[in-house]
């Protein structure tokens, strides 16, 4: 099976560096500020890629010039769970034969153990786990009862085994708060992060933007005012090497006078540069995941093509492709003391496509 794609989207992802695989809609979990709810709700007939789709969409992609794949979902371990695992598994080691550099799973952690044994899961560059706190108070106030055990336990098989382990955290009300001597919660989770012997953890504050998924996320989000105040100290405690882990934080807003000192730095926007797709299972393929939920993408894939979008749900119509600006897609002003930045925008970032691959760090204007 091979794609013939529309010479739009060759032209457009020329720089493509990396593909976000949404394999499955299907999740184990139903995390109360999750933004991928509609897609874990409603089908009209595709739930997840059928294996040999997704390898010919790999190989397309390849040849194309990407060289980063995530396999996210949903919830990935769950692809052809019913198979013992082997779509999943075949997935990763195709990928890995067809030169992919960097292959890695997005995972909640609540799978079976076993999975972790299996010679071909072996062979990710990366597993990255989601841990929200560094108890299972917080944790599963919004994850659900047990998450947090039953994730501790696979990210510890999994360091014990020899994974390159990073955790995501999302930033909620949860856990934006202060433990009783002060110290605050996403500090402690850090240190105990650490503890873990993981490699990093990568921050992803909730925030409501003006777009669909706002209304899916509940009272969890935080606001701009409290991010700054929490990003500066973090930020500070990452200068002064007080973390024995490489922290990953989005700055998110930035002024309008630090924006127009360093506009090609903070301008970053996957969608202009054609830096990234993210595909999922309806056949949808969109840029930016704020989009997630809407009609809005930049093609389709579907019968061996992937066809470009021309109509009014291209969702790259509203940007100045030519010119470094905040984010076009939150759509919410929050004034000029906070333009929203790329929610990929992470300064410092020790990531494989940030770093070596983009370079972006020598964009910044002192």
């Amino acid at each position: 099976m091979h794609f013939k794609i529309d010479g739009k989207f060759v032209e457009h992802f020329r720089n493509l560096e990396q593909v976000f695989l949404y394999i499955t809609d299907e999740c184990n979990l139903s995390c109360a500020y999750c933004l991928y709810k509609p897609d874990l709700t409603f089908h009209l007939k595709d739930k997840e890629i059928e294996l040999r789709t997704a390898l010919a969409l790999l190989s397309a992609f390849k040849k194309l010039g990407a060289s980063k794949l995530t396999i996210m979902g949903g919830e990935p371990t769950l692809y052809g769970h019913s198979q013992g695992h082997e779509p999943l598994l075949t997935l990763i080691c195709e990928a890995k034969k067809m030169g992919w550099e960097y292959v890695r799973v997005d995972t909640n952690g609540v799978f079976e153990s076993s999975l972790l044994e299996k010679e071909d899961f072996r062979k990710l560059d990366e597993i990255t786990f989601s841990l929200d706190g560094h108890t299972h108070e917080i944790n599963d106030l919004l994850r659900g009862k047990g998450v947090f055990a039953k994730c501790l336990s696979n990210i510890n098989k999994a360091v014990n085994l020899g994974y390159n382990v990073d955790i995501t955290a999302c930033v909620h009300r949860g856990n934006m708060g202060a433990e009783g001597d002060g110290k605050l919660l996403l500090d402690s989770l850090i240190h105990f992060v650490a503890s873990l012997l993981v490699r990093r953890i990568n921050f992803h504050p909730i925030f409501k933007m003006g777009v669909p998924r706002d209304t899916w996320i509940g009272e969890n989000d935080i606001s701009p005012e409290e991010w700054k105040n929490v990003h500066q100290h973090l930020l500070k405690n990452i200068d002064s090497k007080s973390y024995s882990i490489p922290v990953r934080i989005p700055e998110r807003f930035v002024s309008q006078e630090e924006f127009e000192r360093n506009p090609d730095y903070y301008g970053y926007c996957p969608a202009k540069m054609g830096e990234r797709v993210l595909v999922f299972p309806n056949g949808m393929i969109r840029i930016c995941a704020l989009m997630i939920g809407t009609p809005y993408g930049v093609a389709r894939f579907y019968d061996d093509k992937i066809i470009w979008d021309r109509s009014t749900t291209n969702e790259l119509r509203n940007h100045k492709l030519n010119q470094p600006t905040p984010c076009t897609n939150m759509r919410r002003n929050f004034g000029d003391l906070f333009l929203p930045l790329c929610i990929s925008f992470k300064a410092k970032q020790e990531e494989f496509v940030w770093k070596e691959k983009l370079n972006w760090e020598n964009r910044r204007r002192t």
